[in-house]
């Protein structure tokens, strides 16, 4: 039995939205991938755990009736980590899971970018992937690191989906330009470091640790950027699969690719100029990366089922790491590809956890 851990607010939307609503396709398309393959599979937040009895109030998509519903479940074999909070409830719940034997299907549910750069830097293999990053402690780090790069990126360690990051470009004329996404674009220019430091000040304020990166020249179509999200997950025999790579054409000016479009890498190549045998080779280069990637990240933090790798491709057909994300909400891959290959990328995860669950079980009766 698997279950997934999520915030509240999803919880109160499945029951109050109905079962295949755009904004938690990924919700239905997990009870789908459960009806296929037998394995069950409910809902929870924090708010629906009872410690004391080890028991939970799950979710569930009942298919017969069409409609999400809800009962006592035990305590689930796997758990899916798609919990996005870190307050005192859901971390008690993860400390008491991971006590009790639950085995997580990802060995952490978020990351720290400066600790995921420090871990990769270790790695010889995966310098050429990896823009130039500094820790931000004092305004002279970013006016250096900004004068001698020309364009940065600000990024809080532990948002996601393109919360607080901060676009810093040095204009020919003199001056700064700034952009960063806030429900829309934002952005302006300032004349003086002292008065764009105001600024990120501003933005950063409540952040514990901040990172300045070197921008990565991404391929742009006009003033739209272009970056790929690679589903790199485990299938039911714990072998790792690349489900699907997306090309992410971001907004005009946007210093991020959330609300992008989404197509498959090939058929952006296509679209490039790029022959057969240039895409075939340029997509063996991007596999042999990602899975170099995946096998890093799991030596420093454990076993994943599932990573949404993030990376920058320039015009030299460098390759560029951005960030990997263990909670990958699939909205490229639902814009980009075709049913069967999103379902797949929901059948993955179940499989891999029933993998998981009888090594556990095979590992416990070799042990008696």
């Amino acid at each position: 039995m698997v279950g997934v851990f999520v915030v509240s607010s999803n919880i109160y939307g499945l029951h109050r939205l109905g079962p295949r609503m755009d904004g938690y396709f990924r919700y239905y398309e997990l009870a789908r991938a459960s009806e296929i393959t037998g394995i069950p599979v409910y809902f929870f937040s924090p708010r629906d755990v009872h410690l004391q009895r080890r028991k939970v109030l799950g979710t569930y998509y009942n298919h017969a009736a069409g409609r999400w519903e809800r009962k006592v479940f035990p305590l689930p074999d796997v758990l899916y980590d798609r919990c996005s909070s870190t307050g005192p409830r859901a971390k008690t719940i993860r400390q008491l899971f991971s006590q009790w034997g639950i085995v997580p299907l990802n060995a952490r549910y978020h990351f720290d970018k400066w600790d995921v750069y420090l871990k990769l830097l270790s790695d010889e293999h995966l310098w050429p992937y990896l823009p130039l990053t500094v820790l931000f402690r004092r305004p002279g780090d970013l006016f250096s690191f900004l004068r001698r790069h020309q364009q940065v990126y600000v990024k809080a360690v532990d948002k996601s989906r393109g919360r607080k990051v901060l676009r810093l470009t040095v204009l020919p004329e003199g001056g700064y330009e700034y952009s960063f996404f806030r429900n829309a674009i934002v952005g302006g220019t300032r004349d003086r470091f002292q008065e764009l430091y105001k600024i990120v000040r501003t933005l950063f304020k409540s952040e514990g640790k901040v990172i300045v990166q070197k921008a990565i020249p991404l391929i742009r179509i006009g003033d739209r950027a272009v970056d790929f999200r690679a589903e790199v997950q485990r299938n039911g025999q714990g072998i790792l699969e690349i489900v699907g790579i997306c090309a992410r054409i971001g907004q005009a000016r946007s210093p991020i690719t959330i609300h992008s479009d989404a197509i498959p890498f090939e058929q952006f190549w296509r679209l490039w100029g790029y022959s057969t045998s240039q895409i075939r080779q340029l997509r063996a280069d991007v596999n042999q990366f990602l899975l170099t990637v995946y096998r890093a990240i799991e030596s420093h933090y454990g076993p994943f089922g599932e990573l949404g790798i993030d990376f920058g491709i320039d015009e030299q057909e460098n390759i560029w790491f951005i960030e990997c994300n263990a909670k990958s909400a699939k909205v490229s891959l639902y814009k980009a590809y075709d049913e069967l290959t999103v379902r797949r990328a929901f059948i993955n995860p179940l499989e891999y956890a029933r993998y998981l669950y009888e090594n556990r079980q095979n590992q416990y009766r070799n042990s008696r």
